[in-house]
């Protein structure tokens, strides 16, 4: 086959799609690594047999700390009903965290200086969940014996003290003297700086809001995860189908694989439209990344379709090519075969 000009174009051409389909590759690869709470069981000791489950209620649902016993029992009931826990196993074998969107506070600083925050109430093992990076102090712990610990962010801790080595400072809000236990580096990504708004943030002990019985709007945990989803059927197996349909239920381990952004892809408007819950900004900055990769993969295949039937089309070329000069070569072959025998 003779290479012209117009052949050496279309190769070119395949050769650019293949080149841009790798770099978007490349892309996805790296900004699927943004979102870190989306790692919880990577960094689990049982990492690579777990998998994170989060599941996203209405303020109507009227999920309080009061199920959370309850929930946990369920739990360790439904784990030993598949062997995997039993009364006296020293280890660990699953965490959780809640959390709810308390609103809008005013923060006043020991200088007198106030700010407005969005307060995020949080329980159980949120920052192991959420491992957001520490500028100075630690995070508190449900395990406190006093919770009077709150961990604010970098925003908000120089907005009332002008510096963000404020690490065991006191704090006022509803009236109560509180101890900053640390401050925390928002992320930086594109997608979290979207989701995040420009609003300081603060995170405090649930326990903090018992004076009112407020909604938990999100429950995530870390289970083990031995076969494919069954870390998602044991929260599956516990919540009834009236509370999973007024909820969002979703695995975030393994979210941007292949198949999860092709089904993504084909279902682009309910991750666009959900008026069952309001989202916490960490799964609105996973979300931002899914519709992103989604797109990303949705022009890899453009890109393929060229390069993959310009393939095919040199494929069906070369066989004819090659089937034309076999077939010259062997009647080539039979007609000296034919010569010597007529010479003899």
């Amino acid at each position: 086959m003779k290479l012209n000009k117009t052949r050496i174009i279309r190769i070119i051409l395949a050769l650019v799609c293949i080149i841009i389909f790798f770099v978007l590759m490349g892309i996805n690869h790296v900004i699927i690594q943004l979102p870190d709470v989306q790692y919880g069981a990577e960094r689990w000791e049982n990492d690579s047999l777990s998998a994170q489950v989060s599941i996203f209620f209405p303020e109507k649902a009227d999920f309080t700390t009061e199920n959370i016993q309850t929930l946990h029992e369920n739990i360790e009931t439904e784990l030993a009903s598949k062997s995997l826990q039993t009364e006296n196993s020293e280890t660990r074998l699953w965490y959780d965290s809640y959390s709810t969107e308390a609103g809008q506070m005013e923060i006043q600083g020991n200088r007198k200086n106030s700010a407005k925050a969005l307060v995020t109430a949080v329980g159980g093992d949120f920052f192991l969940l959420h491992a957001m990076q520490l500028v100075s102090g630690g995070y508190f712990s449900e395990t406190d014996l006093m919770h009077d610990r709150v961990v604010i962010d970098t925003q908000l801790a120089w907005q009332l003290f002008g510096s963000s080595d404020v690490a065991g400072m006191e704090i006022q809000f509803q009236n109560e003297t509180f101890f900053i236990a640390g401050v925390v580096q928002p992320e930086t990504d594109y997608a979290s700086r979207k989701a995040y708004g420009t609003m300081p943030r603060m995170y405090i002990p649930y326990t903090c809001l018992t004076k009112e019985k407020q909604t938990i709007t999100c429950y995530e945990a870390v289970f083990p995860n031995p076969v494919k989803n069954f870390a998602m059927g044991i929260l599956e197996n516990i919540f009834s189908e009236e509370e999973k349909e007024n909820s969002v239920l979703l695995q975030n381990t393994g979210r941007y694989a292949l198949s999860e952004r092709w089904n993504t892809l084909r279902h682009i408007h309910e991750l666009l439209i959900c008026d069952k819950v309001i989202f916490p900004y960490w799964e609105n900055t996973a979300k931002i990344i899914s519709f992103d990769t989604a797109i990303i993969l949705l022009f890899q295949i453009i890109l393929l379709i060229y390069p993959i039937i310009y393939g095919i089309f040199l494929l069906s070329k070369t066989y004819l090519f090659l089937n034309k000069m076999l077939h010259q070569k062997r009647l080539a072959w039979k007609n000296r075969y034919r010569s010597e025998i007529k010479q003899i």
